[in-house]
C-alpha cells in the first residue's frame, strides 16, 4: 500500500522541483498508516462445549461438583445436559424433540453458582479479546437470568448479560476487551459463567485475541526526508 502511494506521489511531481517539495509537503500529514490487523486467535478453551463427560444416565444430566471436565463448577446444583436424552425421557423437558444445539449433543446447566475455567493463556497487551458464549433457555422452566464474565486473574476485565433467548432457543452473547499498552504480567485469563437461578444452559464457548499492531510511519518518516531535499534544491535556484 506504501509503495503504490509514493508512485502515485512520484508521477505526479515528475522531475519538477516543485512538484516534488507538494509530495513533501503532502507525506508529512501521512506520518500515521494503520496496519491491516493481525487475524484473530483463537485461544484454547477446555472442554468448550462441554461433550465430557459422556452422559449415560437416561434422564440426560448428571451434577457435578468441583473440578470436571476441565470446568470448576461451584454454587448451586450444576452440570451437564444431553438435550436429546432429556427430551425422550421427559418430553418437553428442554429444547424439544430434535434439539438444534450450537455444537456437540451436551450444554452445561446452572440452576445457580458458576461454571468456571482459567485458561493457560494470560492477559497481553495491545489485543482486542472476544469471548463468544451460547445461553439456551429451556422449554419448561422459568429464565432466571445469567452473567458472562472475562477476567484477568481476579480482575474483572468485562461481563455481558444484555441478550435474552427466546424459550426452547440458544442466544449467541459476546464479552469484549481491548488491553492497553501495559498490563500486569503474568495474569491468566478466566471464563466465568453465572446463573442466577434456575436455570441457564451454556455452549461453545471461545475466546478470540487479536492484536493491535503498531502504526507504521515510513511515509512519515519520507515526508521530512523530501522536505529536505527539496529544501536544498531550493537553494540551488
Amino acid at each position: 500500500m506504501t509503495q503504490k502511494i509514493l508512485a502515485k506521489l512520484m508521477s505526479f511531481a515528475g522531475i519538477n522541483k516543485l512538484g516534488l517539495f507538494k509530495i513533501a509537503i503532502a507525506s508529512s500529514f501521512l506520518v500515521i498508516v494503520p496496519q491491516g490487523q493481525v487475524k484473530a486467535a483463537l485461544l484454547t478453551v477446555a472442554n468448550n462445549s462441554f461433550e465430557t463427560p459422556v452422559i449415560t444416565n437416561p434422564s440426560g444430566s448428571i451434577s457435578s461438583t468441583g473440578l470436571v471436565g476441565g470446568w470448576t463448577f461451584a454454587g448451586a446444583q450444576q452440570g451437564f445436559f444431553n438435550p436429546s436424552l432429556g427430551e425422550t425421557f421427559s418430553p418437553g423437558f428442554g429444547y424439544g424433540p430434535s434439539p438444534v444445539l450450537p455444537d456437540g449433543n451436551q450444554v452445561a446447566y446452572s440452576n445457580g453458582g458458576t461454571i468456571s475455567q482459567t485458561l493457560s493463556a494470560t492477559l497481553q497487551t495491545n489485543t482486542v479479546y472476544t469471548l463468544g458464549v451460547y445461553v439456551g433457555r429451556r422449554q419448561n422452566v422459568a429464565f432466571a437470568g445469567y452473567n458472562i464474565e472475562l477476567l484477568a486473574g481476579n480482575t474483572v476485565l468485562a461481563s455481558n448479560n444484555s441478550v435474552t433467548p427466546a424459550a426452547g432457543s440458544f442466544g449467541y452473547v459476546t464479552v469484549d476487551y481491548t488491553s492497553g499498552i501495559s498490563v500486569t504480567p503474568g495474569q491468566a485469563l478466566q471464563i466465568r459463567l453465572t446463573s442466577n437461578g434456575v436455570q441457564t444452559n451454556f455452549d461453545n464457548i471461545t475466546l478470540d485475541a487479536a492484536s493491535i499492531p503498531e502504526p507504521s510511519a515510513i511515509l512519515g518518516l519520507l515526508g521530512f526526508g523530501l522536505l529536505g531535499i527539496a529544501s536544498k534544491l531550493r537553494q540551488k535556484q
